[in-house]
C-alpha cells in the first residue's frame, strides 16, 4: 500500500460522487494542484468534519493510487491553518471563486505549484480581511499570470523599455504581454488597447504593491479591465464560469 503524504492544501472545486463521496480537486503547497476521492465525506464527521467544502483550507492526508489520476483522502484536518471566511458576503464569495477558478486554470497535476498556493493563501487572506473590488481583482491577476510565466508589464514600453510614468496613453499589446509607447506604436503591427494615463498608472502600482494593500488603491478603468480580461482569455484555453457571476457582483472597474 501506498504511504500516507501530508500538505496544506487549499478546496478548489469539488462535486458529490454516489451516495456518499465526495471528488475534489485542490492547490496544494507541496503536491502542486491534486484531484482525489474522499471516500463517505457526506457521512463521515471524524475524518473530515465539512472541511472539504469551497475555500476550506487544511492538512491534507491522501494516498496515492498505483492507476489512476485521483488520489485517495484518508483525511482533512484544520492544523491550526489560517481558514477563509468568505461565504457571508457577496461580493468575497463572487471574487473568491474566481480566484479559485483562475488557480485551477494556471496550475497542472503533478507540476510544482508551491508559488501558486502561497499566492492563492495571500489572496483569499486579503480578501477576507478587505474589501471585494475591483482592484484587488487586477492585483490578484497581474501576481497569478506572473507566477505562471506570463507577466504583463505596465511602466515600460516593451519595445523601447522608455519609462511611461507620466504619459498621456499607452497601448497594451496581448501577444508582446505589455504595453508600447504611442512613437512605437505607430510601427506595431499587432492590435492594441489604447490605455489611459490613469489606467495605466494603476496597473503598473497594483503589479507591485501587496496583495493585502492592492484593495485600498485605485484599480484601472475599463480599459485596463478589458486589457486583463483578452490576456485572461488568450491564455486561459477555456471560458472561466466564475467571471459573470463576479462582475454581476462587482463591475469590472
Amino acid at each position: 500500500m501506498p504511504a500516507e503524504e501530508a500538505t496544506p492544501a487549499i478546496v478548489l472545486r469539488t462535486r458529490d460522487y454516489l451516495e456518499s463521496d465526495r471528488i475534489v480537486t485542490l492547490l496544494t503547497e507541496q503536491a502542486g494542484k491534486l484531484g482525489g476521492i474522499a471516500k463517505g465525506a457526506k457521512a463521515s464527521r471524524r475524518r473530515f468534519e465539512h472541511r472539504l467544502e469551497l475555500f476550506s483550507h487544511v492538512m491534507l492526508y491522501f494516498r496515492r493510487r498505483p492507476h489512476g489520476q485521483l488520489v485517495f483522502i484518508t483525511r482533512a484536518e484544520a492544523a491550526g491553518l489560517k481558514p477563509f471566511c468568505l461565504e457571508d458576503d457577496l461580493g468575497r464569495f463572487a471574487l473568491g471563486t474566481y480566484m479559485l477558478e483562475l488557480a485551477e486554470a494556471l496550475t497542472s497535476e503533478d507540476a510544482e505549484a508551491a508559488g501558486a498556493y502561497h499566492l492563492l493563501v495571500e489572496a483569499l487572506g486579503a480578501l477576507g480581511a478587505g474589501q471585494a473590488n475591483a482592484a484587488l481583482r487586477q492585483a490578484y491577476e497581474l501576481r497569478m499570470f506572473r507566477w505562471a510565466g506570463f507577466g504583463m508589464q505596465f511602466d515600460r514600453c516593451r519595445i523601447c523599455a522608455q519609462s511611461q510614468a507620466g504619459a498621456a496613453a499607452v497601448y497594451f499589446i496581448i501577444g508582446r504581454g505589455g504595453i508600447v509607447c504611442a512613437r512605437c506604436r505607430e510601427r506595431t503591427p499587432e492590435g492594441g488597447i489604447r490605455l489611459g494615463a490613469a489606467s495605466g498608472a494603476a496597473l503598473a502600482q497594483l503589479g507591485r504593491l501587496p496583495l493585502e494593500a492592492a484593495s485600498a488603491a485605485p484599480a484601472a478603468g475599463p480599459d485596463g479591465a478589458l486589457a486583463i480580461a483578452r490576456f485572461v482569455a488568450s491564455v486561459v484555453d477555456r471560458k472561466l464560469r466564475s467571471v459573470e457571476f463576479l462582475d454581476s457582483v462587482i463591475a469590472p472597474a
